[in-house]
């Protein structure tokens, strides 16, 4: 079993609580606030600082011509790999004007991934892969244990948040990322609110979820009625065709009576002709006589 004095398993549930605390913090203040969230906004630079902090611990160093360097970029652009829509974001941090360091792609990466309310998927899916992880990662980090794999859950409250960040003039690659502590030490008075707001995150979760659920069972029921369309479509095609070909026997056949009439009406003159022809053989050999 883990040593419970081990220092590094002590960072790792320290870093976890102080996630919890900064996304819990973010959440309930952003549900008072009752408006998109900016770049200005405090307890969002405060999750993005602990955040900072939770994907640099236990960071394997890479070695540079410029020495030691350790980045979490790198582990963040494991996600466009295996999860190929996030190229976009990728793409966008890349074109990001100013940026010069992975430090601020990373950065920019996450503030785009939370725009896009996709940072707890994201996360979750690079957590899953800690074949991949640990060529970034020490086998203790944060990253590679269940602290991580716990923030990660947590990361789909931020789901109801809207914010909107514009990362041009905002030095990403230089800014010291530092937790402000005093921001979660709260007095007692703050508990009964932190419960109210507890159960007003729960309630919303609730609803999101019941939302999520609405729309599954309606694009199940969409889905449905698609396959009917299709099958009806399909029939009624059929039923064209049969009809096509129905309609062309009919003008066969009427062709056929066409002919089969003039054929008859052609022997019925013939035989008049005949008739005639005898009549008249007939009626001069009887003057004859």
């Amino acid at each position: 079993s883990e040593n419970p004095k081990d220092p590094i398993a002590i960072e790792r549930l320290n870093l976890m609580n102080m996630a919890k605390l900064s996304i819990k913090g973010l959440i309930e203040s952003a549900l008072n606030l009752g408006r998109t969230l900016d770049s200005d906004y405090a307890p969002l630079q405060q999750f993005f600082v602990v955040m900072e902090h939770c994907l640099k611990h236990g960071l394997k160093s890479k070695k540079t011509f410029l020495g030691q360097n350790k980045s979490f970029w790198g582990p963040l652009e494991l996600v466009e790999k295996l999860t190929p829509e996030a190229g976009e974001i990728t793409a966008s941090v890349k074109d990001l004007p100013g940026l010069k360091t992975p430090l601020g792609r990373g950065r920019a990466w996450l503030r785009l991934a939370l725009m896009q309310k996709k940072l707890s998927d994201y996360m979750k899916t690079i957590i899953n892969r800690k074949d991949l992880l640990s060529e970034f990662y020490e086998p203790n980090a944060l990253m590679m244990e269940e602290e991580g794999a716990v923030i990660a859950g947590l990361l789909v409250g931020l789901n109801v948040i809207d914010a909107n960040l514009c990362m041009k003039g905002e030095d990403l690659d230089s800014q010291v990322g530092v937790i402000d502590f005093s921001m979660y030490l709260k007095d007692g008075a703050h508990s009964s609110k932190s419960t109210e707001g507890d159960g007003q995150i729960t309630a919303i979760l609730d609803q999101k979820n019941y939302v999520e659920e609405l729309n599954r069972h309606l694009s199940a029921s969409v889905n449905n009625l698609q396959a009917k369309v299709d099958a009806l479509e399909k029939s009624n095609s059929k039923l064209t065709e049969e009809l096509a070909v129905a309609n062309n026997r009919i003008i066969t056949l009427q062709e056929e009576l066409e002919r089969v009439k003039e054929e008859s009406s052609y022997l019925v003159e013939s035989s008049r002709k005949v008739n005639n022809t005898v009549l008249i053989v007939n009626k001069h050999s009887i003057e004859q006589q």
